[in-house]
């Protein structure tokens, strides 16, 4: 697609899904790797279960192991079930798009999309419905949603009726500005989030140094140090969380044309992409894109198209994105 002179990466129209770059793949890691997290974070629940029948390790220890490893093991094993593993089914199938959204409404983060006699109701972040809201289209492949751009897919649900409360979901025009603010407010609401998990992860470290009935034992030697470091983790992610939330003057954006290879993905779901371009000040230099959004890699990847937050130099690391979309990320520049 190509919106105001901004190319992006959608998925292909009217043939299956699976051709569309790195989706396949990503859906196929994503899968992995949940499952083995899912696994994993299920035998530490198993242990934590063990040590408490047992007895003899207090109640710190396995109580923690079942407080934080329980809902894990059930979030990832959701995440392979019915995330990644139950759409890489369907991507024989091609997506459908759906423009206009006229009789579209929202209440909170859900929006409800009439469909086929239906309702898909799909829970969106605040950067995807502002950008839902201003380009009004997105594309269906069964209950899960993609906007264009954003690689990332969404599931949602068929129901007989909106969300109730909704009210229109109204057309908005939105500067790249807001759409940063929107992204950053998101970001600082995760690590709000991370911080409370810090400080949780913190008391259990100074009760297990309390509580654990071998006085001589390394995890009453280490529990402690644990304790301090994740409560000074949480205090510098407070910090960086508020900075976030500051008010930025409207961003300037750099586009550099980038020759690359194809996208690669980790073990982790990690998209990366590296090639070379050019800087505005004529000098050549290779590009590393990859980290928290795999939608940024893959865009890099699928358009050669690189928009950089700034003007970029050599040896160093630049915020990037796709003006008006959802997308985010750093990037490296070598010299």
């Amino acid at each position: 697609m190509e919106a105001h002179g901004i190319r992006v990466l959608e998925p292909p129209e009217g043939i299956p899904a699976t051709n569309m770059p790195v989706l396949t793949p990503l859906l196929d890691r994503n899968t992995v790797t949940a499952g083995t997290m899912a696994v994993a974070t299920g035998l530490l629940v198993a242990l934590g279960v063990v040590l408490a029948v047992s007895g003899g390790h207090g109640i710190a220890v396995p109580l923690a192991l079942l407080v934080f490893m329980t809902p894990s093991s059930l979030f990832f094993g959701y995440s392979a079930l019915a995330g990644s593993s139950s759409m890489r089914k369907l991507t024989g199938k091609p997506f459908r798009l759906v423009s206009g959204l006229d009789d579209a409404v929202v209440a909170g983060a859900r929006v409800s999309v009439p469909l086929d006699g239906r309702w898909l109701v799909v829970r969106l972040p605040i950067p995807l419905r502002t950008q839902l809201a201003a380009q009004r289209r997105l594309w269906v492949l069964g209950p899960f949603v993609m906007l264009p751009g954003v690689v990332v897919p969404r599931r949602g649900a068929f129901r007989d009726a909106p969300v109730k409360g909704s009210v229109p979901f109204a057309f908005e025009p939105v500067s790249p500005g807001r759409m940063l603010a929107t992204q950053r407010r998101l970001l600082s609401a995760y690590y709000l989030i991370s911080v409370v998990m810090l400080l949780v992860m913190s008391a259990f470290a100074f009760w297990t140094s309390a509580d654990y009935p071998k006085r001589d034992s390394v995890v009453v030697r280490y529990s402690g140090y644990f304790g301090y470091g994740c409560a000074a983790g949480a205090l510098g992610l407070a910090v960086v969380a508020l900075v976030l939330l500051r008010k930025l003057p409207e961003p300037r954006w750099t586009e550099l044309a980038v020759v690359s290879g194809p996208a690669s993905i980790s073990f982790f779901g990690m998209v990366t992409v590296k090639g070379r371009t050019v800087l505005p000040d004529g000098r050549e230099v290779t590009v590393t894109a990859g980290g928290s959004d795999p939608s940024l890699a893959a865009n890099i990847a699928a358009t050669g198209r690189l928009w950089v937050l700034g003007v970029p130099a050599a040896g160093k690391t630049a915020k990037a994105g796709v003006p008006g979309h959802a997308v985010f990320g750093p990037v490296r520049f070598g010299r």
